[in-house]
């Protein structure tokens, strides 16, 4: 019994002890009661027993008084002020707080806590288990869904990158990089003040017109030309949100009018932009003048025949059947097809940063990004920058897959890469980024991405957004197919809500049917009522229990998961973990703090 018990009993015990003395002195001194002679007589006739009866009513008036005491002292505490109430039950809370406060599972080794877990009836359970992803299950991939508000980017993507920035953080070997997209424009200043936070500020990359980084999208000398105009032309796609215009057709014709673009300025000058690209698709004079050029530097550099034949190959495409010999009206929808992906770069602001001359370039580059490890930020909001901020980040995130994919091949003849390093791909709504091309696709690298231990985290609103980006069902599901991890947070669209269901399996459960039968043997109709009539009728009840295979999740239970709540199905530890119910912390709550003291502050 702690201080504040032994005073209340103290005091308690004290006016028991005072009602009882004044009622003896009452009894004996001032009622005159024992100076009954026929009370004394009536006593004589029982004198074995005398004194039972003397102890009986005093100990009954004993108890009385002491509990009339706990009702004054119950009356007292019940109505004081209800600050004071409130006061001391804070103040109660607090102190079982601390001494519940949760322990945080920290670790040196490379994994992911999710969040926690309780009762699977929803209720709180007093010490909590946690949901890990290990390091095998990262680099597998995992893909968050959650609607507007639901605590996508503060539940997961800061958390889960807070996590991953402080793995190995002092070691500049094997900390981890790699590249965030974001299109809502808040997600870099969160991540570099983690990054701050984990002593990693220098490793940060922030590109955007004015960061002071030089990037060109195209330069890549090394790399096929088709395989950029290809790049190009998934940022189309992904723009136009496959409505019909993307034939095989019209996508053929549009990646050859930007392949052999880039190739003859490549070939005539030597370093090209989507600025220089723009000029020779929109103007027929500059494209003449490069044409001539190229017919000088043939003659010119006859001797260099692997040279001299290439560049006379993109020249024919000009002046042969499949550029020259279109009609107008088809050559004008190419064109402008192509230059859609080009004409905000002639701008002052994006060419400046993304089309300048190539001694002015300074970004290091995914293969110097991913040795070093570094983390580039991509910072241009499509609020702001429109659509070229989804050409930029497109195109980022494409020459990084690229990167990483050839990092183990390039382990092989290059010692100086490092592959012990694991790297990071975070993109907050990836609908805006996801891309399905020929000979890039998200859903290639998804795939091929584990044996480079790449750790991929993207968060989409629903797969209907993801659906609309890709074309189809079968892209959609060739997409998620490669992704081994999910969390649903609240969906708001049916189709991802059935698509979530379908994904988390089946399992028995219990389902009780009740049946209500009324037999009537001898019914007769009566015409004046209208109804059966019967005097000999039996009613009989039933009940069935059966376990049938539903859904471990119905389609409601993604309609009403709160804020913070979501169904995970993890791959972890060699296994598939759920599907189940997972707590998720915040950024902006204590990593003592349960979820359900959270719920509880807030309400």
């Amino acid at each position: 019994m702690n201080k504040c018990g032994n005073r209340a009993f103290i005091i308690r015990t004290s006016v028991s002890a005072g009602i009882f003395l004044s009622e003896l002195i009452y009894l004996f001194l001032v009622s005159g009661f024992f100076s009954d002679k026929k009370i004394s007589y009536y006593f004589s006739y029982f004198s074995g027993v005398k004194l039972a009866f003397i102890i009986i009513p005093l100990s009954t008036w004993f108890v009385s008084s002491y509990t009339l005491s706990n009702i004054a002292y119950n009356k007292y505490l019940y109505l004081k002020p209800e600050e004071n109430n409130k006061k001391r039950n804070t103040s109660a809370h607090q102190k079982a707080s601390a001494g519940n406060a949760m322990l945080w599972p920290e670790s040196e080794e490379l994994r992911l806590v999710i969040g926690e877990i309780h009762e699977k009836d929803g209720t709180r359970k007093e010490k909590p288990e946690w949901l890990f992803m290990d390091k095998y299950g990262l680099f597998t991939g995992i893909i968050v869904f959650g609607s507007t508000g639901t605590g996508k980017t503060t539940a997961c993507a800061y958390p889960f990158l807070d996590q991953l920035a402080k793995y190995k953080k002092e070691s500049t070997g094997e900390r981890i990089g790699g590249l965030i997209l974001d299109v809502k424009g808040d997600f870099w200043k969160e991540a570099v003040r983690i990054l701050k936070r984990n002593g990693r500020g220098e490793d940060a990359v922030i590109i955007e017109p004015g960061s002071g980084y030089y990037f060109n999208p195209v330069h890549y000398p090394h790399l096929d030309a088709k395989i950029i105009a290809e790049r190009l032309h998934s940022v189309l796609e992904n723009m136009n949100s496959n409505d019909g215009r993307q034939d095989s057709f019209w996508k053929d014709k549009s990646i050859n009018l930007l392949a052999n673009s880039l190739n003859i300025i490549r070939l005539c000058i030597g370093y090209v932009t989507l600025s220089d690209i723009y000029e020779i698709v929109s103007d027929e004079n500059k494209l003449k003048n490069i044409l001539a050029h190229a017919q000088n530097l043939m003659k010119i550099k006859s001797n260099e025949e692997t040279y001299a034949n290439e560049l006379k190959l993109t020249a024919s495409y000009f002046a042969g059947a499949d550029y020259a010999g279109l009609d107008e009206r088809t050559k004008a929808i190419i064109k402008s097809e192509s230059l859609r992906v080009c004409s905000d770069f002639i701008k002052p602001a994006f060419k400046e940063t993304f089309c300048c001359p190539e001694q002015k370039l300074n970004f290091p580059g995914f293969q110097e990004v991913v040795n070093s490890g570094k983390i580039v930020i991509l910072n241009m909001p499509e609020s702001k920058y429109g659509l070229t901020g989804k050409i930029i980040g497109i195109m980022l995130k494409l020459d990084y897959f690229r990167t990483v994919l050839n990092r183990v091949y390039k382990s092989v003849i290059d010692d100086a890469v490092n592959i012990k390093r694991p790297v990071l791909f975070i993109c907050d709504e990836y609908q805006n980024y996801v891309t399905s091309g020929d000979i890039e696709s998200d859903a290639e690298f998804f795939a091929r991405c584990r044996q480079s231990k790449a750790i991929n985290i993207v968060l989409t609103q629903s797969y209907s957004s993801l659906k609309l980006k890709l074309g189809s069902e079968e892209k959609l599901n060739s997409l998620i197919g490669n992704i081994r991890s999910s969390l649903w947070l609240a969906l708001s669209d049916d189709y991802s809500r059935e698509k979530a269901s379908r994904i988390c399996d089946k399992e028995y459960k219990l389902k009780i049917t009740e049946n209500i039968t009324e037999q009537d043997d001898r019914a007769v109709f009566n015409p004046y009522i209208g109804k059966l009539l019967s005097d000999d009728n039996t009613i009989s009840q039933g009940t069935t229990k059966t376990y049938e295979k539903m859904p471990s999740f119905d389609t409601d239970d993604f309609a009403g998961l709160k804020l913070n709540q979501a169904v995970y199905r993890i791959y972890s530890g060699g296994e598939v973990k759920g599907p189940g119910l997972v707590y998720l912390h915040p950024i902006y709550e204590p990593k003592t703090k349960s979820y359900f003291d959270g719920r509880t502050n807030e309400q």
